[in-house]
C-alpha cells in the first residue's frame, strides 16, 4: 500500500470517528440550542479572524485592536501578558490564544454539558464560517501585495466577511 493511500485511509478513519463523536454528543443538546450556539461560535470565530488579520498586518500593538479586545474579551490581554511573562521562549500566536480564551470563557458550558466537540464539528462545516475563512484569506493575500493603510472596523469587516457571494 502506498504512503498516500495510508494517509488517506487514516484521514478517513479520523473523520469518521469525529463524526460519530459529534453525533453522539448531539444527543446532549436540543437542536435550537445547538443552532444558537453555532451562530454565536461563528460570530466569535469571525472576530478571531479579524484579530488575526489585524495582528499580523497592523501589529499587536494597534490601539483599535487593543480596544476591541478589551471591550469584547475582558481579562484576555491581562492573561496574555501573564502568559508571555511565564512562557518567554514560546512563539506567540495571538489569535490562537484568543480562540483558546473564547472556548474556555464563552463556550465553557458546552464542555461541562458534554457537547463541545459537536459544537465545533457542526460549526466548522457551516457555510458562514467558510465565507469568513475565504474572506480572511482574500484580505490576507491582498494586504500582502498592497498593505491597507487603515484597519477596517470590526463590524464593517464582519459584514463583508459574512455576506453571501
Amino acid at each position: 500500500m502506498k504512503k498516500a493511500d495510508q494517509f488517506q485511509e487514516a484521514e478517513n478513519a479520523l473523520g469518521a470517528r469525529s463524526r460519530h463523536k459529534a453525533e453522539a454528543e448531539r444527543k446532549c443538546v436540543s437542536g435550537d440550542r445547538l443552532a444558537r450556539a453555532i451562530a454565536e461560535f461563528i460570530e466569535w470565530r469571525t472576530f478571531a479572524y479579524w484579530v488575526r488579520l489585524a495582528a499580523e498586518k497592523k501589529g499587536k500593538e494597534s490601539s483599535c485592536l487593543e480596544t476591541a479586545l478589551r471591550d469584547r474579551c475582558p481579562g484576555f490581554l491581562e492573561q496574555l501578558t501573564e502568559h508571555r511573562n511565564s512562557q518567554t521562549a514560546a512563539r506567540e500566536f495571538l489569535w490562537l490564544q484568543l480562540i483558546e480564551w473564547i472556548d474556555s470563557h464563552i463556550f465553557d458550558y458546552t464542555k461541562v454539558e458534554g457537547w463541545q466537540h459537536a459544537l465545533g464539528y457542526y460549526a466548522t462545516r457551516d457555510e458562514r464560517l467558510d465565507r469568513v475563512r475565504a474572506y480572511w484569506m482574500k484580505c490576507d493575500e491582498e494586504w500582502e501585495r498592497q498593505p491597507s493603510p487603515i484597519l477596517p472596523e470590526y463590524e464593517i469587516w464582519r459584514r463583508a466577511a459574512l455576506q453571501p457571494s
